[in-house]
């Protein structure tokens, strides 16, 4: 009877333990990748969601520019859910990629607003 009491303590203890080993795998899985500024790249995407969709209400943007712009993001949003799901999370190299690709598209979205038009969108 002691041995069964011994062997059942330590096969809650390893199971205790395997699942602590889990979690903390999990976690550091799911831990939101950051920009080199400190912004999470959600946060950014939709913060560039945001500003095509301000662009687009204060007529800064064409309808072209919105579908070409929101297409980007979206193969952007794309390419992130692939790494995420191949890779069970993203490398440093994948998320630098990512932010050079939201820096460029920030860029587009900047200079689409800024040339100087002023249209209606219907």
């Amino acid at each position: 009877m002691k041995t069964s009491k011994t062997a059942l303590k330590s096969l809650v203890a390893a199971t205790a333990i395997g699942f602590a080993l889990t979690g903390m795998a999990v976690t550091a899985q799911a831990a939101p990748q950051k920009t080199g500024e400190g912004m999470q790249l959600k946060d950014r995407i939709q913060q560039l969601r945001e500003n095509i969709n301000v662009g687009h209400r204060d007529h800064k943007l064409t309808d072209n520019e919105v579908t070409r712009l929101t297409g980007q993001l979206n193969d952007i949003v794309t390419l992130q859910h692939s790494y995420e799901k191949t890779n069970h999370g993203l490398d440093s190299k994948e998320a630098a990629e990512l932010n050079d690709k939201l820096s460029q598209l920030s860029s587009d979205i900047r200079s689409d607003s800024e040339n100087g038009k002023n249209v209606h969108n219907g």
